[in-house]
């Protein structure tokens, strides 16, 4: 394979700024797909530690530094208020950034920040909080969004991403709550839980994220389309794995956590599947050729490695695969490459979020395997670095472009720009200044827009505005738009449209499957005779697809008097699943917990294992199998203990369901902050809370499993957990 990469080194700093050391960037360890230029645009000692990238409306980048994060073995000083968000800047306009400004320091393990309504959203824990910026680039008023945005759990475990999305609600990876500016007023709304570490969307909105072993999920449909009841949890549209090779391909054989276990590496060392995958991008740029648009990179950085998905979008459904076999988009021998996030940038240019240092993974779930490798390597000494790199096919200086001095109209005219940065920030640019009069030129796009990814971010701009009138769109003149009409469909019930009978009829007369689906939410949330007929068309007309009934499970009202089954077979098909909905509904009640030792245990469950499990113990799909009535859990309580000490890796069944866990779940007994009294309080609020069994677990028992003759990074297997403690 032949590489093309920029071998002369990037100058950093520049000469003439004599407040800074000249830095330079050793690129050749870095192999990149050919026909592509990777170029270093910045690096220590401007920053350290970056994790994660905000392009303002000027174009100008801003970083977030996790500077605290594993500053050595043990981690010392981690909650030390060190972390920074900077402003990078070229002065003297060569492409390469020669100075940093700081704009907020004294943080502490700070995680995301995004640019919205002309300020700074940005999560340090346990707050999220937004700031206005000054015209000279200083912070201004300050205000909590959310005082529980990141309360408690491990940092590899806690909300990140901060995306604004095309519907005008910002979504974060490993969180199930959403945000909104509206009227100057922050809202605050339950979503779906996803993903771990990134978040992207593709140019519907649609979201994409992943976890340490999957690379890339994503949804089907728009967010909060199934998830308006709470008894019901979706399976099949929310969270798929668009992508099940999950095999990578290092240059190098690099340290990994639990590279001892069977099938985790080559004979040679090398990782075979993904370890650590996070911070996804879906890729739309102009600097990137056709066959590269609406493709997804995923970053690896256990394996110093950046892939390429290619996905393929079959009308509802979405699927994907590696671009590859046996390469990487971009691989390095450099263990130090510790790409976390990847952005489309203004230029059109996919830009890289290095942190660069030897000790990503975090002390509470480090293997003596894994520190032994650092050590061995010498990663423990790489501290103090970063970098941000760009990737583009095209060889040109890096230019800020800025859109904060275009006109309504230009900005109206960048809704349909090839490059999904400049439309997404063109949105919320003629959002925030509230210029309601461009609301006639906003709906002609609608009705008349040479795209329809122009027309739906027209149709969004409106709804920020506050001045989308659903009725006023001939509906039947954009059938051949499935993806803009689905979003129409959807803000029908939001905002309590109703869709008139011939409408319905001329989407129902369409038999595309996007259309169908959105509509079947709509019917089912408006219900009434002649709905109910057009509904029974719809079920009959998917009567096979279990994929199906999840929109109409999510739209419909679960009280007593509704929906009462007709004698239409179609809809008897699905009048079970309906009635046993409404039961759920109706026995939901919240748990309540007397007793000190379950509330302690309450507070480390949702600490400790919330994140992954879920706070109701449903678990999360492809991250963590359900708690709640697992026979693990009611069962001997030694066998819930030995799990919550040592951890297990899967494959393993709950209920008869089967998960292969290939990511496995660390125990939490290596944790020197974490006592036998925890583990007890732990084990038996979960004992309490999802199951019927009895409080039983003591002290004593997990005293005597951590005193086993087996290290506690060790984990259980299911037939070694069987072995151990054998049914009655």
């Amino acid at each position: 394979m032949k590489f093309l990469l920029r071998l002369i080194p990037a100058i950093l700093f520049c000469s003439c700024a004599d407040n800074y050391h000249e830095t330079i960037v050793d690129l050749s360890s870095y192999q990149i797909e050919k026909g592509f230029y990777l170029d270093a645009l910045a690096a220590e000692p401007l920053i350290d530690a970056p994790i994660a990238l905000s392009f303002d409306n000027s174009g100008g980048m801003w970083v977030l530094e996790m500077t605290g994060y594993m500053q050595s073995l043990e981690g010392i000083n981690e909650e030390a208020p060190i972390g920074r968000i900077v402003i990078l800047e070229d002065k003297d306009n060569d492409g390469v950034i020669d100075h940093s400004k700081v704009f907020l320091d004294n943080l502490k393990l700070a995680r995301a920040l995004a640019h919205i309504n002309g300020g700074l959203l940005y999560a340090e824990p346990p707050f999220l909080y937004f700031t206005q910026i000054n015209t000279d680039m200083t912070p201004g008023k300050t205000t909590i969004v959310d005082s529980t945005y990141a309360v408690g759990g491990n940092v590899e475990h806690q909300p990140n991403g901060l995306l604004v999305n095309i519907d005008n609600w910002i979504y974060s990876a490993k969180a199930s709550k959403r945000y909104r500016l509206k009227d100057d007023n922050w809202i605050i709304e339950n979503t779906s839980f996803r993903g771990q570490w990134g978040i992207s969307s593709d140019d519907t909105g649609r979201l994409l994220y992943n976890d340490n072993s999957n690379q890339i999920r994503g949804d089907w449909v728009t967010p909060n389309l199934l998830n308006q009841n709470p008894a019901f949890q979706p399976k099949l549209a929310i969270g798929n794995n668009l992508v099940s090779n999950q095999n990578v391909y290092p240059l190098t054989a690099t340290a990994v956590n639990r590279g001892y276990l069977p099938n985790m590496l080559h004979e040679d060392g090398k990782l075979k599947r993904f370890t650590s995958a996070c911070g996804p991008v879906y890729l739309e740029g102009t600097s990137f050729p056709d066959d590269y648009q609406s493709n997804v990179m995923v970053c690896a950085p256990e394996a110093n490695l950046i892939k390429r998905n290619i996905l393929d979008f079959n009308k509802l459904k979405i699927t994907g695969r590696q671009a590859w076999m046996g390469k990487e988009f971009i691989s390095s021998s450099d263990e130090a490459f510790r790409p976390v996030n990847l952005y489309n940038g203004p230029d059109g240019a996919m830009y890289i979020v290095d942190m660069h240092k030897g000790i990503i993974q975090h002390k509470t779930y480090m293997t003596s395997y894994l520190r032994e490798n650092y050590i061995k390597k010498g990663l423990d000494t790489i501290v103090g670095m970063g970098r941000i790199l760009k990737v583009s096919n095209k060889k040109q200086l890096h230019k800020n472009i800025d859109l904060s001095v275009l006109k309504p109209l230009n900005l109206i005219d960048s809704l349909s720009s090839k490059n999904i940065w400049i439309r997404n920030r063109a949105q919320q640019l003629l959002i925030s200044r509230k210029d309601i009069s461009i609301a006639d030129q906003l709906f002609q796009v609608v009705e008349n827009g040479d795209s329809e990814v122009s027309k739906l971010h027209a149709l969004y701009v409106l709804e920020g505005l506050q001045k989308l009138s659903l009725s006023n769109i001939n509906l039947t003149k954009l059938l051949h738009q499935p993806k803009l009409v689905s979003h129409i469909i959807k803000l029908c019930v939001e905002m309590d449209t109703e869709l008139k009978d011939e409408q319905v009829k001329a989407l129902m007369a369409e038999k595309n499957e996007m259309i169908d689906y959105h509509l079947a939410y709509y019917l089912s949330a408006r219900l009434n005779k002649k709905n109910e007929a057009h509904l029974g068309q719809l079920i009959g007309r998917y009567k096979n697809e279990d994929w199906f009934k999840e929109p109409i499970l999510s739209g419909i009202e679960l009280s007593e008097n509704t929906f009462s089954i007709s004698s239409d077979k179609n809809l008897t098909n699905i009048g079970a699943e309906i009635e046993l909905l409404k039961q759920l509904a109706k026995n939901q009640k919240p748990a309540t917990n007397e007793s000190d030792g379950l509330t302690k245990g309450r507070i480390l469950y949702m600490k400790q294992c919330a994140t992954c499990h879920g706070p109701d113990g449903k678990g999360n799909k492809g991250l963590a199998p359900p708690l709640l009535n697992s026979e693990y859990v009611s069962e001997e309580p030694g066998k819930l203990a030995s799990i919550i000490l040592y951890g297990l890796q899967g494959p393993i069944s709950v209920n008869g369901e089967k998960f292969n866990m290939s990511n496995a779940m660390p125990g939490i007994g290596i944790d020197k902050n974490i006592s036998d009294e925890n583990i007890k309080d732990i084990g038996n609020y979960i004992r309490n809370a999802f199951t019927t069994s009895p409080q039983s677990l003591t002290s004593q028992v997990v005293d005597s499993l951590r005193n086993l003759p087996r290290p506690l990074d060790k984990m259980y297997t299911e037939n070694e957990l069987k072995e151990t403690y054998t049914e009655n």
